[in-house]
């Protein structure tokens, strides 16, 4: 045994000799090759210097490649490759190729998120005005805002949209005033184009073209007109831009101009719950019923009382005097004024009705039910309280952790137009009503348009109660409205 430690030790030592003297001769060619390649080149800087370039620094250039090629001959690939297998057997272990592994992988994710960071932030962020608020104390909060960050497609279903116009919905309002808050924030921790609970843009619908789509977009084009209406929790429509899944956009109706288009798609939205999800009417099932619409020049009474007498139905609706005319000319057959008469006494002397439509909210409700039938039914566009509005700190936690399940194992609602509440907002509802639009049986009706620096007038209008159909906001846009049916407007 001792006899074969000693050869294994002699090889070893010869084989370490051997390697030392390849090393040596080596350097030494180099360190030669270095001298020679010095020399050349002083001599071709001469040369240059001397206009004597061309045969001297030829053979120098093929001396000094005969140099290399001896060098290089000199060195064995082989007793590299010995050398190197024998440190491999000797001094790597497992846990050295395990930490080697993980490393190369830690550093391929990093290498690949890095990059990614990079290429994203080529493109510096653009900023746009928007309608927003900074707090929940109402009218107060509602300001006009010049630099906030333009949203951007981080998803390959969702639109970006240049706003040409938007509406002001009562729902704005009560967003200001907190509404959905709770739903809101937690939402927003998941979405890239939100930092933070504010400001939170107001809005929730408007018309526009299409800038840019995602990859996997095929509802619409670049380019394109379209009209769109987002959820209460969604960040609003108020902006130059705005960003939303391709299920919430629609080609918008030729017949429509920008302002028009943007004071209908949410008061359809709820109209359409109300009228077809709840009370179950619709083309087929409208025809001969008896139908009362509450506040019927509202933005939702305006396109409800519309739906049913297109639809075929009667349609009954209170308003006050001054908008009796429109009423008449949107197809109400019967209108009572509130303002100059007991609508109460006015409603008891008439038929009861198969629908009641109440858009004014829960004090109408009892009344509401001695003018239907007993197998009638009434509906109510009002947005309901939000449970979690009022949750104190324990609950909140079970709703965020509830919150975040829902967004890992659900799509988020912002890429996918998910539904969280009864009222359901889609862009296929707004397809659905083009026909009645190019026919001219749903018309819009602007009550005022203002220029989107005039926020806060337009939104101290809208709350007190009085507009006729839908108030607007323009972006970058100096078109007249030209609305299909009677139209109040002020330019501001």
């Amino acid at each position: 045994m001792d006899h074969l430690l000693f050869l294994a030790q002699e090889r070893a030592d010869s084989a370490r000799l051997a390697l030392h003297s390849a090393g040596s001769q080596l350097t030494s060619r180099l360190s030669t090759l270095k001298d020679g390649a010095r020399t050349a080149l002083q001599s071709s800087l001469d040369a240059v210097k001397n206009q004597r370039f061309s045969e001297e620094v030829a053979e120098r250039i093929r001396s000094w490649l005969a140099q290399l090629k001896e060098a290089l001959s000199a060195v064995s690939p082989s007793k590299i490759y010995d050398r190197v297998f024998i440190v491999f057997i000797t001094e790597v272990t497992r846990t050295h190729i395990y930490f080697g592994g993980a490393c190369f992988c830690l550093g391929g994710i990093f290498g690949i998120l890095l990059g990614m960071r990079l290429r994203s932030s080529l493109v510096a962020p653009q900023r746009m005005r928007a309608v927003v608020i900074n707090s929940y104390r109402g009218i107060e909060a509602i300001g006009v805002v010049e630099d906030i960050v333009a949203p951007r497609i981080v998803d390959p279903h969702q639109v970006l949209v240049q706003v040409k116009a938007a509406g002001i919905d009562y729902l704005d309002i009560r967003v200001a005033q907190g509404y959905g808050r709770v739903l809101r924030r937690q939402l927003n921790k998941y979405n890239p184009n939100t930092d933070g609970e504010f400001p939170a843009v107001l809005g929730r619908d408007c018309s526009g073209v299409v800038v840019a789509v995602g990859r996997d977009v095929s509802r619409v084009e670049p380019g394109e007109e379209v009209w769109l209406a987002v959820p209460f929790y969604h960040p609003g429509t108020l902006s130059e831009y705005v960003v939303v899944s391709e299920e919430l956009v629609a080609p918008k109706p030729s017949q429509l101009t920008f302002e028009g288009a943007a004071a209908l798609p949410y008061s359809i939205m709820t109209a359409w719950d109300a009228l077809v999800t709840q009370a179950g009417l619709g083309p087929d099932s409208t025809a001969g019923k008896r139908v009362l619409v509450h506040a019927g020049v509202s933005g939702v009474g305006v396109v409800a009382v519309q739906l049913v007498r297109a639809w075929g139905g009667s349609v009954t609706t209170t308003v006050s005097s001054r908008a009796a005319q429109l009423a008449h000319m949107l197809g109400a057959e019967d209108v009572i004024t509130y303002d100059n008469s007991n609508f109460d006494k006015e409603l008891l002397l008439r038929e009861k009705y198969d629908v009641i439509l109440n858009t004014v909210g829960q004090v109408l409700h009892e009344p509401c039910l001695k003018y239907c039938l007993p197998d009638g039914i009434v509906v109510t566009t009002a947005s309901s309280l939000l449970a979690s509005d009022s949750y104190g700190y324990m609950m909140g936690g079970l709703y965020s952790l509830y919150m975040r399940a829902r967004y890992w194992f659900i799509k988020a609602p912002w890429l996918s137009g998910g539904r969280w509440g009864t009222l359901e907002v889609k862009g296929q509802v707004l397809e659905k009503v083009v026909p009645l639009v190019n026919a001219g049986q749903l018309q819009a009706v602007v009550d005022k348009a203002y220029s989107a620096q005039d926020a806060e007038v337009a939104f101290a209008h809208v709350a007190k109660g009085e507009q006729i159909g839908r108030t607007v906001l323009r972006f970058s846009i100096n078109t007249p409205i030209r609305n299909l049916g009677m139209a109040f407007w002020q330019d501001h």
